[in-house]
């Protein structure tokens, strides 16, 4: 499954999911905007927030809705992808009338046949979980070898990692050696050599093993996938991203690491520059 909220959610609300040019798939997880376009409605419902367009969203606009919890299908349809319900929305009468639902609550009545969806709403104090994956849903974290000593503990020496980093926005979890279990937050933006002001308090081998995020605890830059349902482990940040704050950041096991997180209140702002 995608997101989670674990703190303060505002409320639970049912929504239609968009149709406006085309339809729309959404899945659980899935964090959802309502979206302007040149600062009117765009659409009639929510749609995936997807990756960011411009430094902190600043082309694209997206405002954090809330996440996708459930659907009104009377049958939910599980994805194997992202591990959750998923739901595509339709526009026509016949469409809508030979859809299998359930009855939602709030606003619609029992007999409204159009998608919805059920969301819980976020705000500036909500608290969320994302999974982080490298390029992919369910690709783990790309863990690297150490190939040049540092007898000053100050920087590791790999191959290239997938995109240039962002200076003070990759962090570093050693996997294997002395300083296993541990974090450093990397200053340089070389994809080879990662140096350290906080350096790791023993010696770096050769074959000790790291993986690196593009994340750092506090406020930093992000990006998310498409579809908008796992933090990208190693994306280019340089033009397009979102702005959060990290709380934690858990990177012991592969395949299942996650970053605890809040959106900047920036990101909320719907007329941004």
């Amino acid at each position: 499954m995608g997101f989670e909220i674990v703190e303060n959610p505002l409320r639970t609300i049912w929504m239609p999911v968009d149709f406006s040019t085309g339809a729309k798939t959404l899945y659980e997880g899935s964090i959802v905007m309502s979206a302007l376009a040149s600062s009117a409605p765009a659409g009639e419902g929510i749609n995936a927030i997807g990756a960011a367009a411009g430094a902190s969203d600043t082309t694209g606009k997206a405002v954090p809705f809330g996440v996708v919890v459930g659907f009104n299908n009377a049958t939910q349809t599980y994805d194997s992808t992202y591990k959750g319900a998923t739901a595509t929305s339709v526009g026509s009468q016949a469409n809508q009338l030979a859809r299998d639902f359930r009855g939602a609550e709030g606003m619609f009545t029992k007999g409204d046949p159009c998608l919805l969806a059920k969301i819980a709403v976020i705000g500036t104090d909500t608290i969320l979980k994302g999974r982080i994956f490298n390029g992919g849903y369910g690709t783990a974290l790309t863990a690297y070898s150490n190939t040049a000593q540092s007898t000053t503990g100050g920087q590791i020496t790999t191959t290239a990692v997938a995109q240039t980093p962002v200076t003070y926005n990759h962090t570093w979890y050693c996997r294997s050696g002395k300083n296993m279990g541990l974090y450093r937050t990397a200053y340089s933006t070389s994809t080879t050599a990662h140096t350290f002001y906080i350096t790791w308090p023993y010696d770096t081998e050769v074959g000790d093993s790291f993986a690196p995020v593009f994340l750092r605890l506090g406020t930093c830059l992000t990006q998310f996938d498409a579809a908008s349902t796992y933090i990208e482990a190693q994306p280019d940040l340089s033009t397009n991203n979102y702005i959060i704050d990290v709380f934690e950041l858990h990177m012991e096991t592969s395949g299942e690491e996650y970053a605890i997180f809040r959106f900047n209140a920036d990101q909320f702002c719907a007329a941004r520059a």
